[in-house]
């Protein structure tokens, strides 16, 4: 007797906690981090077996905590299906995507792609004087400006890159090394040998009275991450090609419509090593780069 008792108890709790883990679905639920194209999800779900996700984009995945790369810029809407004996459970958020202009990875490919009426080029002239810098390409998004140089690296120590952000020639620096009025309010300078991590950026003062004396101010400090900057890639002997970006937002919240860029190598001793546009000396100008 105490043995049928036994067993008819272990019975109805073998019934009962299968039928407890049968009916009771799991709780679907994640967060995300967004970094620019790639997001990184982290599945919060309760009680769940197996996990399905859709991010929006026909792509797929099943596992745990995907890691996922969008194409091209929008919103999609991210889908995770938990499941378990008890059920299925669905948990949905929206994303909004903004996927870079240019990728700095030192590929370069990308940047055939950028619309004629967003991509702005300088190229070295035959009667330049000083060769190094050789093409200067300039495109942006909100928060970037995008820069790509080819240039002789040989003898080249730091590396500047002047903006004239208000487009206002009465304002701003105005250098021995440019050909008439440019007004340069800012100036980023960084080493190439360190990949410009160093950059600091310097700022021409509204109110100076001299345009063509050095009155620059440090007004972001070398290392802030102002520019990113791809690894000077090898095209041909000393001859290298490089890309970057700079946050606009850390020059400065004030833009123009049209700005004045151009770049500027020196030498391990200070010397011009060359420039563009113009090629340097007194053939040096700023490219007019149209942002909105």
């Amino acid at each position: 007797m105490k043995k049928s008792i036994k067993l008819s108890f272990f019975a109805v709790m073998a019934i009962l906690l299968f039928s407890c883990k049968s009916t009771v679905a799991p709780v679907a639920s994640f967060t995300y981090v967004m970094q620019q194209d790639t997001a990184t999800f982290t599945n919060t779900t309760i009680g769940a077996t197996s996990y399905s996700w859709d991010f929006g984009d026909q792509a797929t995945s099943t596992d745990k905590d995907p890691v996922h790369v969008y194409a091209t810029s929008g919103s999609y809407t991210v889908t995770l299906t938990a499941t378990n004996e008890g059920g299925t459970k669905t948990y949905s958020e929206v994303l909004s995507i903004a996927k870079p202009l240019i990728k700095i990875d030192g590929g370069f490919t990308d940047w055939s792609e950028v619309a004629t009426n967003k991509l702005f080029t300088a190229t070295l002239p035959d009667t330049a004087s000083l060769k190094a810098i050789q093409t200067l390409k300039i495109t942006f998004d909100d928060n970037f400006i995008y820069f790509y140089v080819k240039m002789d690296s040989i003898n080249v120590g730091a590396f500047d890159i002047f903006i004239n952000s208000d487009n206002v020639a009465t304002t701003g620096n105005n250098s021995w090394i440019w050909k008439g009025v440019c007004g340069a309010d800012y100036m980023l300078d960084g080493l190439l040998a360190n990949n410009m991590s160093d950059a600091a950026v310097y700022n021409f003062p509204a109110t100076a009275t001299d345009q063509t004396a050095w009155a620059w101010v440090n007004t972001v400090p070398a290392g802030s991450g102002v520019i990113t900057m791809s690894k000077p890639k090898i095209v041909s002997g000393t001859i290298v090609e490089f890309e970057g970006k700079i946050v606009k937002e850390l020059v400065t919240n004030q833009w123009a419509s049209t700005i004045g860029v151009s770049v500027f190598a020196q030498t391990p001793t200070w010397a011009i090593a060359g420039a563009l546009p113009g090629g340097g000396g007194s053939n040096f100008s700023l490219l007019q780069v149209t942002l909105k």
